[in-house]
């Protein structure tokens, strides 16, 4: 109820205050010579349909001096109607608290006169006004009562449906509700009053092409607006038009296409001299052409955006703009310039921050104000009233006072009790929760843990290396079966310790992996070259990383690079430190390739992925599980004259000081 009377407080101060408008001696002559009333009331209606769109301030003294000559006749539905005029002359002018207060006075006349007709009318002009104070709930409760009455005269008024349906998709638009807004478009599309009138046709089609558009149906998106840019007349239409034509090929990926119909949308922004549509079309080109390798192209376009945007003021495409060429000058890896605009673009996105949080505290302090004068015109009207009754009911609000103060402390206690009683159920409960994510996550890391480890240690392996040690003391060669089972105890000595540790130094990961590989080297009949390189820097005994990290890779590149070559392999490991806390290791060999590879696997119906690989992947996700610095890995194909030459692994890994 406060609000209401504080939305009519508003209404009457503007009310008087544009009283001021003066109507033409040409309109009051135009008026005055009708003695007949209902002939009077069709000028009058003719004057305010004239003007409503043309001339808002004509329009409102129009409707202002047929009110007063309809004052006596206040509680009828013309005389509401009159006040709906008003509202609409409001909500076009931005005023929406007294527009939705005059709305709501037609209402009660509409109401009080049981008529139908105009309460679905003043409920789509409601829902027009809650639509644009943001207030969508209640904007789809109106429109939706709206279309249930109008059902019942679709062949009367079928175009109150149409427009109807059209500003339901629209609410469902703002509130980014595709799939509704996808279907109340369609039904107004498919309605025959659409499809016989070309200019509503066009606008739903258009509509149509964005929500397929946001929906990922580009096809039927592209049906859509092809339809609208046969019939659509209106230029600055047809410039939005082209410009979502063109959104719809760049995700097609048809860049030729898209730049063609950006190229349409800026010829006629341009004979608009739509300022703000020729930046958005710039913007437009510049990213399509970013997306389609033209980066010079790109560059011009951006930087003509660019140059625009400072004769206007417009932050939200300056932001896009900075935007874009963080991305273009990315691409062209001048980052330089990238790191500059990607500040610009921070600097205009914490403006926008702090341009909306002033709004908020501007709408915040009217309200506030507006609520205050309502607030003490109230206590002036009951402190007169209870002056007027204090000599009789003294006493009895004295009780009445006590009682109720009482009864507000028992409740406040026991809500107090109860709040207290719930969030401290919620915090055990949060606790608990915390407890078995945590457990769950060891359990995950300790089997990660298991599974690396029996990669490590996979059975084809040590089968080839007993093998080896059995061929040896066959050969009587005990010096060599002596020598070569040492390695072989050792490396799985040094398996199982560091399995339990978690964590290894640099130099016990190059040895191990120098074990591993003398072993290997066995299966190659010492057709294998290998060689470490390890920085002074990265060699401390105080670094230390993850254990049973790198062999799984250096495994990848003997099974699957090296093993299928005859000769000259080689195989190369680098460790150093890319920075302070990181590691850099790099497993280069020069096999045949992953695709060679994978085509000889599938040729032997070798359809598994790496054990090995794959527990450590696991394990990497683990390991990196709500870490700021995650461990990388990047798998790259080296090629020369477009023919591989062997693959490289590079892993950067955060080192842990212990």
């Amino acid at each position: 109820m406060k609000i209401s009377y504080t939305l009519l407080f508003i209404v009457l101060i503007t009310f008087s205050a544009k009283s001021q408008s003066k109507l033409p001696d040409s309109v009051l002559t135009r008026i005055s010579v009708i003695k007949n009333d209902s002939l009077r009331t069709l000028e009058y209606q003719k004057l305010i349909n004239l003007y409503r769109k043309s001339n808002p301030d004509l329009h409102f003294s129009i409707v202002k001096l047929h009110l007063k000559e309809l004052a006596q006749d206040s509680l009828k539905s013309n005389y509401g109607k009159l006040l709906r005029e008003l509202g609409i002359n409001y909500r076009k002018q931005g005023q929406l608290d007294s527009s939705l207060a005059y709305y709501k006075k037609a209402s009660v006349i509409f109401l009080k006169n049981n008529d139908s007709l105009n309460i679905a009318k003043i409920q789509s002009s409601l829902a027009n006004v809650l639509k644009a104070k943001g207030d969508y709930p209640a904007a789809i409760t109106n429109i939706k009562k709206s279309i249930k009455f109008f059902q019942n005269f679709e062949d009367k008024i079928p175009q109150a449906i149409v427009v109807n349906k059209v500003n339901l998709g629209g609410i469902y638009v703002s509130l980014k509700d595709w799939k509704n807004a996808d279907k109340f478009f369609f039904e107004a599309y498919s309605h025959p009053f659409t499809q016989n009138n070309k200019s509503v046709l066009s606008t739903v089609s258009i509509n149509l092409a964005i929500t397929k558009n946001e929906l990922g149906l580009l096809d039927e998106a592209l049906k859509y607006a092809k339809q609208a840019e046969q019939i659509e007349k209106r230029l600055t239409s047809l410039a939005n038009l082209y410009n979502n034509i063109g959104n719809i090929y760049e995700k097609k990926e048809n860049f030729k296409e898209a730049n063609n119909y950006y190229q349409k949308s800026l010829e006629l922004y341009r004979k608009n001299n739509n300022q703000n549509g020729i930046i958005k079309s710039f913007n437009n080109l510049g990213n399509n052409a970013t997306k389609w390798g033209k980066y010079k192209l790109a560059e011009a376009y951006l930087l003509k955006a660019n140059s625009l945007l400072n004769e206007v003021d417009n932050l939200g495409s300056l932001r896009y703009n900075y935007e874009m060429l963080t991305t273009l000058y990315n691409k062209k890896q001048d980052y330089k310039k990238s790191i500059y605009y990607s500040y610009l673009e921070q600097k205009i996105q914490d403006s926008l921050f702090s341009l909306d949080k002033q709004k908020a505290i501007a709408e915040f302090e009217v309200a506030y104000k507006t609520e205050k004068t309502e607030r003490e015109k109230n206590i002036a009207k009951q402190q007169l009233e209870i002056t007027r009754l204090e000599s009789i009911k003294n006493r009895n609000l004295f009780y009445s006072a006590l009682i109720i103060a009482s009864l507000l402390i028992l409740a406040s206690l026991f809500y107090y009790s109860r709040f207290k009683a719930q969030k401290k159920a919620e915090i055990v409960t949060l606790e608990l929760k915390e407890v078995q994510k945590r457990l769950a996550l060891e359990k995950q890391y300790k089997d990660s843990e298991l599974k690396a480890l029996k990669a490590q240690m996979n059975p084809h392996f040590i089968f080839n290396a007993l093998n080896s040690i059995q061929d040896y003391i066959v050969l009587n060669q005990k010096d060599l079966a002596s020598d070569y089972l040492g390695k072989f105890a050792d490396l799985i000595r040094n398996y199982l310790h560091f399995s339990d540790t978690g964590f290894i130094s640099i130099p016990e990961e190059v040895h191990n992996l120098k074990l591993y590989l003398e072993l290997e080297k066995l299966r190659f009949e010492d057709a294998l070259d290998y060689s470490f390189n390890v920085d002074s820097t990265a060699n401390s005994e105080g670094t230390k990383i993850p254990t049973m990290l790198i062999q799984p890779y250096v495994e990848n590149a003997l099974k699957h690079g090296l093993l299928h070559k005859k000769d000259n392999r080689n195989l190369t490991i680098s460790i150093s430190k890319s920075s302070k806390n990181i590691i850099e290791c790099v497993v280069e060999d020069n096999g045949i390739g992953r695709e060679k590879s994978k085509a000889i696997n599938q040729k032997r119906q070798i359809l598994h992925k790496s054990f090995a690989l794959k527990a450590t992947t696991e394990r990497l996700d683990l390991l990196n599980y709500g870490k700021e610095k995650k461990i990388g890995v990047k798998i790259i194909d080296l090629k020369e004259n477009n023919k591989a030459i062997g693959t490289k692994v590079v892993l950067k890994i955060p080192t842990i000081k212990r």
